[in-house]
């Protein structure tokens, strides 16, 4: 018999309490592996995953099973972060070099760790251009390639909201 199938599976909800799935896995699987089945299971992709058993903020290296049985927690929460698209996980600060994590960088690109501008770049993914924050690149895509932003190939969400505040102030 399988090892995975003697263990019982690994339950993911979040935090909703919806369940996203049971999953079998060995008993040395660690947190990435996890990420990457709920991911096939029809999940965010890994970078935007985290995953919580009890007060644990599970690493991708941590093993599963170990953390369940020190949390004394029955389940794993997923919480989806939305990821850099140009980095596709945690965003660095090129200026100040601080350590990469999740919002590090704002929509209008100043780093929370130093408070300067332009330390990161987000790419256009239809050209080569880069650009010091997501509102350039989301003002640059509106108007340099309307074409891909009018047919929803674009996240308009973004400066959408950008523009809502500015007309609320």
């Amino acid at each position: 018999e399988d090892e995975a199938d003697a263990l019982p599976p690994v339950s993911v909800r979040k935090l909703s309490g919806e369940c996203v799935g049971e999953f079998g896995l060995g008993a040395d699987a660690h947190a990435a592996q996890l990420k990457q089945a709920v991911y096939e299971a029809g999940g965010p992709p890994p970078s935007e995953q985290k995953l919580i058993a009890g007060h644990v903020v599970l690493a991708d290296t941590d093993t599963v099973r170990a953390v369940l049985a020190t949390s004394c927690a029955p389940m794993i929460f997923l919480v989806t972060m939305k990821g850099c698209p140009s980095c596709e996980g945690p965003c660095s600060c090129s200026l100040c070099g601080c350590k990469p994590e999740y919002g590090l960088i704002d929509y209008y690109g100043v780093c929370k760790a130093c408070g300067a501008c332009g330390g990161h770049a987000s790419g256009c993914s239809f050209c080569m251009m880069r650009f010091p924050s997501l509102c350039a690149l989301d003002v640059h895509v509106r108007f340099s390639h309307q074409d891909e932003y009018l047919s929803g190939n674009w996240n308009t969400a973004r400066l959408d909201e950008h523009k809502r505040r500015q007309r609320a102030r």
